[in-house]
C-alpha cells in the first residue's frame, strides 16, 4: 500500500549537512501552523516553540546542545517547549482551587503534546523538500538552557529542532520488523522477542558498517543496551523540572 503521505513517511532521514540558504519568507510560520494542527490532550495545547535567530545566541544555544554542527548550519533552530505555564495561567485567570503540576500525568500530556507538534512540522518541512534534525541535547544542559531562553515555570525544553536545505543524501536508517513492534492481543513473550531483535542486529550491523558508525560491536542490541545505562548523564534535567514546578513524586 502506498500513496504519496506514506512514501514521503518511509523516506525520513535525519539531516546533519545543511546548506547555507535561509528559507523563504512565510515558510516557518507555515510549518508551526501545522505543528498546532497535532493532536492535543484536552485542547490543552501544552507547547510552546522558541526560534533562536540571533547569531550569538544561536551560538551559546548550540554548545550547550552538544556544540554539533548541523546546529550552526541550520536555516532555521527551534527549541520545542513542554510548556503548561500558558495553562496555569488560565487556571489562575479564574481562581481555580488546585493546579496539579505536581503529578506525572502533567508532565506526560505537556510531552506527549509537544512531541506531536514536532512530528507534525518535521513531515510539513520534508513535504516541502527541507531536511530535519532533531536534537535531544537540548536536554543536555537543562538549567542553562532554560536560563538563555527565559524559560518560566512549567515549562521544559524538549528537544532542539533543526530545518533547513539537506547538503547531504544520507541512508534511510533500517527500523525493526514490525513483528516487534506491533503486537498481537498481548505483548509478545521474551523469547520470540529476542529472536527478532537477533534478526534486526544483522541488518543495522551493515547499516552501521556503511556509515562509519559505532565502530566494534555493530549490532542494534548492543548500542541501545548500552545507551539505556546513560540517562542518568541527564540526571540536572530531574532537578529542572523540580525546580520548574513539576514535582514528581517518588
Amino acid at each position: 500500500m502506498s500513496n504519496s503521505t506514506i512514501d514521503l513517511l518511509m523516506s525520513h532521514r535525519s539531516i546533519r549537512r545543511f546548506e547555507d540558504r535561509p528559507l523563504p519568507d512565510g515558510v516557518l510560520e507555515s510549518l508551526i501552523q501545522c505543528g498546532q494542527q497535532a493532536s492535543t490532550s484536552s485542547n490543552l495545547q501544552a507547547y510552546t516553540v522558541i526560534h533562536v535567530a540571533d547569531s550569538e545566541r544561536k551560538k551559546k544555544l548550540a554548545e550547550l546542545c552538544a556544540d554539533q554542527v548541523q546546529i550552526h548550519q541550520s536555516a532555521a533552530f527551534l527549541a520545542f517547549c513542554a510548556d503548561l505555564h500558558r495553562d496555569w495561567m488560565a487556571n489562575q485567570m479564574h481562581g481555580v482551587e488546585r493546579f496539579d503540576g505536581d503529578y506525572v500525568e502533567a508532565l506526560m500530556i505537556a510531552t506527549v503534546d509537544v512531541a506531536l507538534m514536532m512530528q507534525n512540522v518535521a513531515i510539513a518541512a520534508e513535504s516541502m523538500g527541507l531536511g530535519i534534525c532533531m536534537i535531544g541535547a537540548m536536554r543536555n544542559n537543562p538549567k542553562g538552557v532554560g536560563e538563555l531562553l527565559g524559560l518560566p515555570p512549567y515549562v521544559v525544553a524538549v528537544s532542539g529542532f533543526c530545518i533547513g536545505y539537506p547538503a547531504q543524501e544520507p541512508e534511510v536508517k533500517p527500523r525493526l520488523p514490525l513483528d516487534a513492534v506491533l503486537h498481537r492481543e498481548r505483548y509478545l513473550d521474551d523469547e520470540t522477542h529476542c529472536a527478532i531483535m537477533k534478526d534486526y542486529d544483522q541488518k543495522m550491523v551493515e547499516f552501521y558498517a556503511s556509515q562509519g558508525m559505532h565502530e566494534g560491536d555493530q549490532r542494534w542490541t548492543t548500542v541501545v543496551g548500552g545507551r539505556t545505562g546513560q540517562f542518568h548523564v541527564r540526571e540536572e534535567l530531574d532537578e529542572f523540572l523540580t525546580a520548574q514546578g513539576f514535582k514528581l513524586r517518588r
